[in-house]
């Protein structure tokens, strides 16, 4: 039997919660098929946007496999998107990766680090004024609840990170297994790509 492929979730302060364990909820309920794991810069408590301290299990100095690559949003995205130390791991990191994803805010350190280059993407809408200054030649989609482009996956705000990783199960294994799984998880899927319902509520341009 094929071991199952590991999630590794960027951990660091101040980030969203339901960004992060959102999608590590969906993962986790397919033990056969997915590994999660957390890792931070320096291993050390971090600290999340709601007040919650989580351990994380890595640090970058650390010799680790992974097969996706999960970043979060969060007010703290703004510290980490230009720091040297994040952007050289990310850099080094990215190309090992079979799927590299984010939610919310967290397609800007990923636009920052130049892995959304000519590519589609979307992010929080109501950051979106921001966060499509960044990276070069980059597609910003405005209306999109997530986006695929090759092996790049982004989620706009907060719960469509749920229906990304939903999208992934269903891109790797097939719909029925996400649709299993969300049935797990008594979620309601919004499984089109190109509906966000939220995006209408903020003014983007």
């Amino acid at each position: 039997m094929k071991k199952p492929q590991t999630v590794t979730l960027f951990l660091f302060d101040d980030f969203q919660l339901l960004d992060a364990f959102g999608p590590l909820q969906m993962f986790g309920l397919l033990p056969d098929l997915y590994h999660t794991q957390t890792i931070s810069v320096d291993g050390k408590a971090i600290l999340s946007q709601q007040h919650v301290s989580i351990t994380p299990q890595l640090s970058f100095s650390d010799t680790f496999s992974s097969d996706i690559l999960l970043i979060p949003g969060g007010s703290g995205i703004k510290s980490v998107i230009d720091d040297p130390t994040v952007l050289f791991w990310l850099k080094r990191i990215a190309p090992t990766q079979e799927l590299i994803c984010s939610v919310c805010t967290g397609s800007a350190l990923l636009a920052n680090a130049g892995l959304l280059n000519y590519c589609q993407a979307t992010t929080n809408k109501k950051q979106f004024h921001w966060v499509k200054e960044l990276g070069h030649h980059v597609d910003w989609q405005s209306s999109a609840r997530w986006v695929r482009d090759s092996n790049i996956f982004t989620a706009s705000g907060c719960s469509s990170g749920l229906d990304m990783a939903l999208a992934i199960i269903a891109y790797q294994f097939g719909e029925n297994v996400a649709r299993k799984v969300a049935v797990e998880a008594e979620y309601l899927w919004q499984n089109d790509p190109d509906d966000d319902p939220f995006a209408p509520l903020h003014i983007v341009k």
